[in-house]
């Protein structure tokens, strides 16, 4: 997680990751959201947006980086394979898992439940609960279109922090 208030310099790179990690959340609350209706849209969606942020992740431990980017390597795997059940598993551990990781920067209400909430909706998705499947659709689309408003808010800085934390 990074330092807010340290400013290290960025080149081109760092701003374009950034830039991509955060729209990750944008395009992953819209997948979610159109999950009951669309759910070969948003399936695909909601991987291309675990994709954006697991590559372009920006967490200091390694071991924390390498188990969301692994989870949407599998993921995207899985749904090579024809396994789309587990293809978006993957793809909502890496999005709860960072949502948890943002609570402790925005303190946006339920954002450090969200890892329950996208568990609770695959299992409903898999085991096909229409209406639970909208219901918590609608609740965890939300809470990561919230955090994604609060992302685009701050500077791009505020996402890489002190790169000589940065484990390699």
């Amino acid at each position: 997680m990074a330092d807010p208030h340290i400013q290290s310099p960025m080149d081109i790179w760092d701003n374009i990751t950034v830039i991509i990690y955060r729209t990750g959340f944008v395009v992953a609350a819209f997948g979610i959201l159109l999950l009951t209706w669309l759910p070969s849209l948003a399936e695909i969606t909601i991987l291309i947006a675990a994709t954006c942020c697991a590559s372009s992740l920006h967490i200091y431990l390694k071991h924390f980086r390498l188990i969301f980017q692994f989870a949407t390597w599998l993921a995207l795997v899985c749904f090579i394979l024809g396994w789309h059940e587990l293809a978006l598993g993957g793809a909502l551990v890496t999005l709860g898992g960072l949502c948890f990781k943002e609570y402790f920067c925005f303190r946006v209400p339920l954002l450090n439940l969200q890892p329950i909430f996208v568990a609770i909706l695959w299992f409903v998705w898999v085991f096909e609960s229409g209406i639970l499947t909208r219901i918590f659709s609608m609740i965890v689309g939300v809470l990561l279109l919230l955090l994604a408003i609060q992302k685009w808010r701050m500077p791009l800085h505020f996402d890489i922090g002190d790169k000589t934390k940065y484990q390699v």
